[in-house]
């Protein structure tokens, strides 16, 4: 008697359902460890600081509570007010430079001219040094007795300027690292911003015998609006908080011609020993900056609110 083989049906085996289900929940919860991390890291510093600008901090060992004597102190202060005038100066030539020369040679390198793609590679070198490495160098090559931008103008029997040395020249000479270093910043942003735009109504002007600077002026630059306001954000953030180029050049002098407010509240941090007033500093750095950058959005928008009613 023979035994009939018994056809076993397949196991069919069920997936492990996930107690936590693929949703934007899961991401945040799984992330929240590292994100509450981050957060003590930049919060706690930022709240002490704030806590700090209120009490007279030194090496007495006292803290007393003066409110708001250190902010007081500071906006009515002879040193405070020529560094904010520094800043003022620094950020406002810097970011106009930065930003004008940046979206001429956008455009001139988004054309289609030979060379142009070994331009566009060497216009990533100048961001990726570093500001300290930025600030050693031109600090060489303005150098007075064996710099190299002298010894140029020797050669052409110019006479010797005191780049580092003399309160003005050594504003300019700040200015002329930082455009240096961050206007092939601009550069590419604005070329990434030229090469998104629809040629639809470049194309339509050109038909209509516009001339390059009508199409520029009429078409590009109001369709770049966006673009030029990230690059004037990102900017206005960096030139509030640039601190390395400027120290390493001329620490703060001749005369605290290049005091900026980052470089101010460093010198009564670290050499007054002065905590609090170097916090109220900082944090009227940052009330500044933030003002700005709500003018520079908010004023857009309260004149496009206002034609639109």
């Amino acid at each position: 008697m023979s035994m009939a083989p018994i056809a076993q049906a397949p196991v069919t085996g069920r997936r492990r359902r996930s107690p936590l289900p693929y949703t934007w929940q899961r991401g945040y919860l799984l992330a929240s460890p590292a994100l509450l991390v981050m957060l003590a890291i930049l919060i706690y510093p930022l709240g002490y600081s704030f806590i700090m600008s209120f009490f007279r901090w030194d090496l007495s060992g006292s803290a007393p509570f003066i409110g708001t004597g250190n902010y007081t102190d500071e906006l009515l202060g002879r040193q405070f007010n020529q560094a904010l005038r520094n800043q003022t100066i620094f950020s406002v030539v810097s970011i106009t430079i930065e930003v004008v020369a940046g979206m001429a040679i956008a455009v001139l390198v988004n054309g289609k001219l030979r060379g142009m793609r070994l331009a566009r590679t060497l216009l990533l070198v100048p961001p990726m040094i570093a500001p300290a490495v930025v600030g050693l160098n031109f600090r060489w090559l303005f150098n007075t007795q064996y710099g190299l931008v002298d010894a140029l103008l020797r050669i052409f029997n110019l006479p010797d300027i005191p780049w580092l040395t003399h309160p003005a020249w050594a504003l300019i000479s700040v200015i002329v690292a930082d455009v240096w270093q961050n206007t092939p910043l601009m550069v590419l942003l604005f070329l990434a911003g030229l090469q998104s735009l629809p040629q639809e109504p470049l194309e339509a002007a050109t038909v209509d015998g516009a001339t390059p600077w009508q199409r520029f002026w009429h078409i590009v630059l109001p369709l770049m609006r966006p673009v030029i306001m990230i690059a004037l954000m990102l900017r206005i953030i960096d030139t509030f908080r640039t601190f390395d180029v400027v120290w390493l050049m001329t620490q703060g002098g001749p005369g605290g011609a290049t005091n900026l407010l980052t470089v101010y509240s460093y010198l009564l941090a670290f050499q007054a020993v002065d905590f609090g007033h170097a916090a109220a500093v900082s944090y009227i750095a940052l009330g500044m900056s933030l003002f700005v950058l709500g003018l520079l959005y908010g004023v857009p928008w309260l004149i496009a609110k206002r034609r639109a009613i």
